[in-house]
């Protein structure tokens, strides 16, 4: 993977501290050359509302129309299903990413992974991924099928360098098969491209660089 790329970062649409074109043009000043901006879409946090979608969507593409210092930016989006009732919404906009955030955080976890995989299905063309996914509440006898599912429906498995998730015990079954995104998760200028843990954990997996996505 020659580029430099950043999939996860959030702004003052949500839970982020400077606006998206400070952050892009911060992003510009590190050498990053891929940004996507991933505000939250959720009803528990400082987040994106539906009434705000077409606001965020509109102020990101006229940002990378214009000239954004040699870095391109892709527009993306973080979801909460554990408190947002529909998805109907969202596919209404051409995102480059949707991830789905805390699928397995919870008991009723099998709830939130199927929700995953039935809007996968009805919008193949979305690169849909699964934001710091854990696997620990996730049993023995069912990671088989999750995996399976993951690759079945090419979910895309984010590597997250701010809460480190790769180091779940369930990581070590995934390999070359799988898809990858790799974010900071930068919610402040200082975390912008801080992808370093993620591609050495890739490549300590014998992974090829080029199972990261591809904006």
């Amino acid at each position: 993977m020659s580029r430099i790329i950043d999939y996860h970062i959030h702004t003052s649409f949500s839970d982020g501290f400077f606006d998206p074109r400070d952050m892009i043009q911060a992003a510009a000043a590190r050498g990053i050359q891929e940004v996507c901006i991933t505000d939250h879409h959720s009803g528990w946090k400082p987040a994106l509302s539906v009434l705000d979608l077409e606001e965020y969507f509109i102020t990101l593409d006229e940002i990378r129309r214009q000239d954004s210092l040699g870095t391109e930016v892709f527009i993306g989006i973080e979801v909460d299903l554990s408190s947002i009732d529909s998805l109907f919404q969202l596919q209404e906009f051409q995102w480059d990413l949707i991830l789905f955030e805390y699928v397995f955080a919870q008991s009723s976890w099998e709830k939130s992974f199927q929700q995953v995989l039935n809007f996968k299905k009805k919008n193949p063309d979305y690169k849909v991924g699964l934001a710091h996914a854990r696997f620990t509440r996730v049993s023995e006898s069912r990671i088989d099928y999750v995996l399976n599912k993951i690759q079945e429906f090419e979910i895309i498995i984010e590597l997250n360098t701010r809460y480190g998730n790769y180091m779940d015990q369930w990581f070590n079954y995934l390999d070359s098969e799988y898809w990858y995104s790799i974010g900071s998760d930068a919610h402040h200028k200082d975390a912008l491209g801080n992808t370093t843990l993620a591609i050495n954990y890739l490549k300590q997996r014998n992974i090829p660089l080029d199972r990261v996505i591809s904006l």
